[in-house]
């Protein structure tokens, strides 16, 4: 016998969430963003997607390491941007005393582009994608300076990041957590047991928060 039709009925559809922020791309989908950008200024027309995606597709496979690093770049700043908005999102509460990531060297360079082309009165996304271009042709004697500080700044962040951990991120709970404990008075066996209980679930919760970290 088939099944009735309408027997489990319709699933009904999750009710999409207006509010969640929305999910940070890829390096690759941010080049593919710009190849749909030059076709269209081409007047190329995408009726072909499959077709189009698969050549974007071999044309990022064939880039260098050193060339898809402004697409990686656009794709960290959106992926920060993604973590605030969930942190926010989720409630929770952004530790203002973590320290910073340290800049590469693509970011060090982009500080100095746009000043440059401040007031040219180009969009955002073109001035990213110009400041890619120049990147990639920039002379290695030109880059290297940007490379050298990218390492000077990594270094940095590594030492006040050790410290950050060392005393316990800054946060009040991690700080009152590493008080010195005073010695309790001797319990009966029955109250020492509860005592190991409750600081077995103590060690739980640092182990989630070390996990969260």
């Amino acid at each position: 016998m088939g099944r009735p039709k309408g027997a489990l009925g319709k699933q009904k559809k999750k009710q999409k969430d207006t509010n969640k922020p929305k999910r940070a791309i890829s390096a690759y989908f941010v080049f593919l963003a710009e190849c749909r950008t030059e076709a269209a200024q081409l007047g190329k027309p995408l009726t072909k997607i499959a077709e189009f995606t698969k050549l974007a597709s071999e044309k990022w496979k064939a880039l260098t390491a050193e060339q898809k690093r402004p697409y990686e770049a656009q794709a960290a700043i959106d992926k920060k941007r993604y973590e605030e908005e969930m942190a926010i999102y989720k409630g929770k509460t952004v530790d203002p005393n973590k320290p910073k990531r340290p800049p590469t060297a693509y970011f060090l360079f982009l500080a100095d582009f746009r000043p440059r082309m401040a007031g040219s009165g180009i969009e955002h996304k073109e001035l990213l994608k110009k400041a890619g271009e120049e990147w990639r042709n920039m002379p290695a004697h030109i880059k290297g300076p940007y490379e050298k500080r990218a390492l000077e700044e990594s270094k940095k962040y590594e030492i006040v990041m050790a410290e950050y951990r060392r005393t316990g991120g800054g946060l009040p709970q991690q700080a009152m957590r590493q008080q010195p404990v005073l010695p309790k008075k001797p319990k009966p066996e029955e109250e020492d047991d509860d005592d190991d209980e409750e600081d077995d679930d103590d060690d739980d919760d640092e182990d989630d928060d070390d996990d969260d970290e």
